[in-house]
């Protein structure tokens, strides 16, 4: 890990002046430790494990030289790393080439913000790379740098994923002319290498906990009059979709499950085992959870919306037995049945009016089934109003299409293929 240095340099004064333009940069900020070091030529965020804390670690030397303006287009630069998640789940290899896609998409967006530049050297799409030492590449020089070249007929705002794939085909092309085809001396300016160190438990725990510093960020300036500053409407969309509930299904309905099973066999001594008695030790049936799945059938959900449920509840039935309950605008229990696991079913529509969300949160609540179901997940096109509460945990999933009519901080599942991958994707 980069150590400390003693630096007589101000960075703080130029915080300040910077984050008061952007309460959503500022809040961000408020959760980074800030380390000055001669550990690295430029700058880097980074987790540190002494203190469990991200770190933006920074060359006074490297700062001392920059203007105000380039010193905001650094601080923004190493902010929307952390934000795009380049560092921890998208991150990939070869390190490099990443590392050149990564900042081809965030130099994108900060040669469009006002107030601030980015220091001589920094790679942007559209643009031959800079020589060192600010002289002119020869033309032999330039005929000899492919990627260069690729480099400099990119187009701006494409994601991280694009530029990737594109210098990547480009390096393969390049191979099987017998050229070396690599990257070559084209590099982030700031520096990556620390992120490849972290194990998969430190790369899960950072990315969660980079997760909630852009959550509360982007609260913190969905609260203010200005709170995005010059952070252009598109992307503020993208982040505010980043935080939000609505997520990929398939992650969250493991999620869902996981929270509520528990294990169905185990063993013990404190059990005779029938078959060999005080031999091995015998079986133990641990509980097993109760899930009740309550489907849409009003007359907005369409036949297509009610077997895409049944098809997905098809793969959740592969490891858990559910209660299917139908409902529209009532619900009876005398129209639910048991899907057992590992067994089809075919989609029946017992119904056909208007619908009511409280119909089977009635049931579930109901203290007459107390004890039925630990949990309930209600299948629909979200088209009615915001129910009551649900004495079970209770989940949504959402039609493609569709989205509830309502906010709500319960789990929301959407069967969209569409859905946003998670992270800002930039």
């Amino acid at each position: 890990m980069f150590s400390h240095t003693d630096t007589d340099f101000n960075l703080d004064r130029h915080l300040i002046s910077f984050l008061q333009d952007t309460p959503f940069f500022a809040e961000l900020s408020r959760h980074i430790r800030k380390t000055p070091t001669l550990d690295m030529p430029t700058a880097a965020v980074a987790f540190d494990p002494t203190y469990d804390d991200i770190t933006l670690y920074w060359n006074p030397e490297f700062f001392r030289d920059m203007t105000d303006q380039e010193i905001r287009g650094v601080l923004t630069h190493e902010f929307y790393h952390l934000i795009f998640r380049h560092l921890t789940e998208r991150r990939k290899k070869p390190a490099k080439m990443w590392n050149v896609a990564t900042d081809l998409a965030i130099n994108s967006i900060i040669s469009g913000h006002n107030n601030m530049s980015l220091p001589t050297g920094c790679l942007m799409p559209g643009k031959f790379p800079e020589a060192p030492e600010g002289r002119e590449w020869t033309t032999e020089e330039k005929d000899a740098m492919p990627i260069a070249q690729l480099i400099a007929s990119f187009p701006k705002d494409q994601s991280s994923e694009w530029y990737y794939e594109k210098l990547k085909e480009k390096v393969e092309e390049e191979k099987k002319k017998g050229n070396d085809g690599g990257i070559g001396d084209l590099d982030s300016f700031d520096d990556h290498t620390s992120w490849d160190d972290l194990t998969d438990e430190q790369k899960e725990m950072v990315a969660s906990k980079v997760s909630g510093m852009v959550e509360k960020a982007t609260k913190h300036a969905d609260s203010q009059a200005n709170g995005w500053g010059n952070i252009p409407s598109d992307l503020r969309e993208e982040i505010r979709r980043s935080v939000s509930k609505l997520v990929d299904w398939r992650n969250v309905l493991r999620q869902f499950i996981g929270n509520i099973a528990r294990g169905e066999r185990t063993t013990t001594i404190k059990r005779i085992n029938k078959r060999y008695p005080y031999i091995h030790p015998g079986v133990k049936r641990g509980y097993v959870a109760k899930l009740l799945i309550a489907i849409d059938q009003s007359g907005s959900v369409d036949d297509n919306q009610l077997a895409l449920f049944f098809s997905e509840l098809a793969s959740l039935t592969k490891k858990v037995s559910v209660t299917i309950l139908p409902f529209d605008c009532v619900a009876d229990l005398r129209d639910a049945f048991e899907w057992k696991k590992g067994t089809k079913v075919p989609a029946k529509r017992v119904r056909g009016g208007g619908t009511d969300f409280n119909a089977p949160t009635k049931i579930a609540n109901d203290p007459k089934n107390r004890g039925k179901w630990d949990g309930m997940l209600i299948m629909t096109d979200g088209e009615c109003s915001v129910p009551g509460p649900s004495r079970v945990k209770r989940g949504w999933v959402v039609s493609p299409g569709h989205k509830l009519e309502f906010a709500t901080n319960e789990i929301t599942i959407s069967l969209d293929p569409s859905t946003p991958k998670s992270g800002a994707w930039r």
